[in-house]
């Protein structure tokens, strides 16, 4: 039973405050056993292939998820860690927990925490805009003038990555007498996420407005449907971060639920994507060429059949006639030519 005579004797906006931090190292553990879900379903999906040659290419993808599964892992001992610390072992600190946070928070255990943090961010922006130039490759534009854009996004990211590490190493990201790059790093990543994730769905949509106009309502639907197209440009990280980073800029203490857990999902939303592509119902390279080719075949076999069961007539009175014969052959040319007027711009 709850005591008023127990209630530390802190202002109101400290206990909120550290209300905010403890249930934010919850949900962050929440979304950590999601992380470990997800990292051991992809890993068997990736290590399941026998063929020598698809696994070489898979290897790379099972590095990627190792690492940043063993970053989130580092991040989490590191919350849990100072959270004990703060709240336990140096429970008697002057001003509770909220003051230990503010002062202490470049102490080693932290510090090994942010880093962990920063890496795992750095891989995930890597990775939104792998699969942007993924999803791009066969665009009219040269590639390369394509991912300038992203690129230079991604650079700028690890430059105020470096600065927030140099920052948080000395004071706490909440609290600085210079220059807070919290936010700046954070909004760029941020804004790389939302301007790639716009992108995609934007091809995404095309390609399948494209593919419905020539082949029919049911062709284009595995890879063009909301959740793939939501998991593809990894908007799940840009919904929280963009919620950490409003409460953050008005100074509400519920942004610690999320700048705490918002490594796990960024973690989560990477592995969602690996995970498809593992499933093989990722965009990859091949994807639109494939589609294509293997739309066409469908249409012309269809075709055929239909001209095979109709009624008899005198240009049909045998399947294999030459008049019917030719007439197939032309009409899979034209589809074959409309449909290659219909790759994604």
């Amino acid at each position: 039973m709850s005591n008023s005579s127990w209630v530390p004797d802190e202002d109101p906006q400290t206990l909120f405050s550290e209300r905010s931090w403890l249930q934010g190292v919850v949900v962050s553990a929440v979304a950590y056993g999601i992380t470990v879900a997800l990292y051991f379903l992809s890993f068997h999906l990736l290590v399941r292939e026998k063929n020598r040659v698809e696994f070489k290419k898979r290897l790379p993808l099972l590095i990627y998820i190792t690492i940043s599964f063993l970053l989130g892992t580092l991040f989490m001992c590191a919350l849990a860690a100072f959270t004990q610390m703060a709240f336990i072992d140096d429970r008697n600190y002057p001003g509770g927990p909220n003051a230990y946070e503010n002062n202490e928070f470049s102490i080693p255990v932290d510090n090994a925490g942010n880093i962990a943090f920063v890496l795992s961010n750095w891989l995930s922006d890597a990775l939104v805009v792998w699969r942007f130039k993924v999803i791009y490759q066969r665009c009219r534009v040269p590639i390369w003038i394509v991912m300038v854009l992203p690129c230079l996004m991604l650079a700028g990211s690890v430059a105020l990555g470096i600065l927030f590490l140099i920052q948080v190493s000395t004071t706490n990201p909440y609290v600085t007498n210079g220059i807070n790059f919290t936010l700046p790093y954070l909004s760029l990543s941020l804004a790389l996420n939302i301007i790639l994730t716009t992108a995609i769905v934007f091809r995404l949509l095309t390609f399948r407005y494209r593919i419905v106009s020539v082949l029919g309502p049911k062709y284009g639907t595995q890879y063009t449907s909301i959740a793939a197209m939501i998991i593809e440009s990894a908007a799940l990280y840009s919904v929280v971060s963009i919620t950490f980073l409003v409460l953050f800029g008005i100074g509400n203490a519920v942004s610690q639920v999320f700048v705490q857990s918002l490594n796990q999902f960024q973690i989560i939303a990477t592995l969602l994507i690996v995970f498809r592509v593992a499933q093989g119902k990722g965009w990859t390279e091949e994807t639109a060429t494939h589609m294509m080719t293997t739309r066409k075949s469908e249409a012309s076999s269809s075709e055929l059949g239909k001209m095979r069961f109709a009624s008899p007539g005198p240009s049909l009175t045998l399947a294999g006639s030459c008049e019917g014969t030719k007439n197939t052959s032309v009409d899979f040319q034209e589809r074959s030519h409309i449909s290659n007027s219909y790759y994604p711009v």
